[in-house]
């Protein structure tokens, strides 16, 4: 073998490897943030099944509202999708947590597709994050399901208001979406 040759074909292994190891290790990234989120819904549902009492239900959906703040960023939005997943919706995962357009994943629903952002907020939710996702609606044409933990404001409420094709999931509607036994109600339409 010549020594060009040679050159090449350790060079292609090496570059082989390295894109081998780099793919792995962002497959495994995302099934650890996969396994995290899996493992909150069973202790949401669990605390849900074990302290269902009407007194307890407003400290639970606090406790929970208060935890899911607390919670890596990525393992909300994978929690999102997995409890969407759990009221009969196909999902489709972005291949990265970063740079997706807006959009944190797709969930489909008796043929009807719709977007997924999820925003992990202390505060008042930010309006901008809210007209940057009507705007890839819009664009998608499709309808869009805007998740978060923060205080929906009056503007936010206003902007969704008029744009039908949103459906805000926060508070009561949150919680539904993690309890198992819950019906998902958005509107006049139901998720099981």
């Amino acid at each position: 073998m010549e020594p060009g040759t040679k050159i090449f074909w350790i060079v292609w292994l090496l570059v082989f490897t390295l894109v081998n190891v780099i793919r792995v290790r962002k497959k495994t990234r995302h099934q650890a943030k996969y396994n995290a989120a899996k493992r909150i819904y069973r202790k949401i549902n669990d605390i849900y099944q074990n302290h269902v009492s009407p007194g307890r239900a407003m400290s639970n959906r606090m406790w929970i509202l208060s935890y899911l703040r607390k919670i890596d960023p990525f393992v909300f939005e994978e929690l999102i999708l997995y409890s969407l997943k759990k009221k009969g919706f196909r999902i489709k995962r972005n291949r990265r947590y970063t740079g997706d357009g807006g959009i944190d994943g797709r969930a489909k629903y008796h043929g009807e597709k719709f977007l997924v952002q999820a925003k992990r907020y202390s505060d008042h939710i930010n309006l901008q994050h809210v007209k940057e996702f009507i705007d890839v609606c819009h664009a998608e044409k499709k309808r869009g399901f805007f998740v978060h933990t923060g205080k929906t404001g009056e503007a936010s409420k206003e902007i969704i208001r008029k744009n039908p094709q949103i459906i805000l999931l926060s508070g009561e509607g949150l919680y539904d979406l993690f309890i198992r036994e819950r019906c998902l109600r958005i509107d006049r339409e139901r998720f099981k």
